[in-house]
């Protein structure tokens, strides 16, 4: 841990606003439509996957994973 804050430190004040806006970009919470997209893909019918949702969106998920296929 004490090497990554010594490399933020090190960055260029344009870096760490770079860094910070793929952080941004990559750790928002997924959307109910998102989280609806990937429930359908694993084969979980559209109603369930509203449903699913609708509960999942207030757990601010920010990635889902499934089984490899």
């Amino acid at each position: 841990m004490a090497d990554l804050i010594e490399t933020i430190e090190a960055m260029a004040p344009a870096q760490r606003e770079g860094a910070l806006i793929v952080l941004d970009a990559l750790s928002r919470p997924l959307t109910a439509r998102e989280i609806e997209s990937i429930l359908k893909a694993s084969r979980v019918t559209r109603s369930r996957a509203v449903i699913l949702a609708s509960v999942l969106k207030g757990w601010h998920v920010l990635a889902m994973m499934g089984p490899e296929q």
